[in-house]
């Protein structure tokens, strides 16, 4: 399972939120972006999938922003990866043996890793992530 550039974006502002979350306000795309490394025009575009996902809420008008949806330890990476990802790719039930074998082998492989993510919660990440000093300056690198 490798998850793509966009997830990695979408997990760097959720953990951004989370650890943010300790002084209870709501942030805007342009301080997630800053704070992130994350490209601001491509952030809203992941904001926008995180929001119709479920996983945060966006507030209007002046002092407006985005916050998480709900506590973190209820958001697993799972979910995160399901949504920018989608789903395994189908098994073809004929045809050439060998992409039958193959793709049955990427989707145990892919099975076992979503296992280890449905049990990693954002908080559990944030916290591993906070633990190591992490500071606003030290998430700045991106790559699109």
């Amino acid at each position: 399972m490798a998850a793509t550039r966009t997830t990695e974006y979408a997990v760097r502002a959720l953990v951004a939120l989370q650890l943010g979350s300790t002084e209870n306000r709501v942030w805007q795309a342009a301080e997630l972006a800053r704070i992130s490394g994350t490209p601001p025009k491509f952030l809203e575009q992941v904001l926008r999938l995180l929001r119709k996902g479920g996983l945060i809420r966006s507030r209007r008008g002046s002092g407006g922003g985005y916050e998480l949806a709900r506590p973190a330890d209820k958001i697993m990476m799972d979910e995160i990866i399901r949504l920018f990802d989608g789903g395994a790719e189908p098994v073809p039930k004929s045809g050439d043996p060998f992409r039958v074998e193959w793709s049955k082998l990427k989707l145990e492989s892919e099975n076992a890793a979503m296992g280890v993510m449905k049990k990693e919660s954002l908080a559990k990440l944030a916290d591993r992530i906070g633990s190591n000093r992490w500071t606003p300056n030290r998430m700045t690198e991106y790559q699109i």
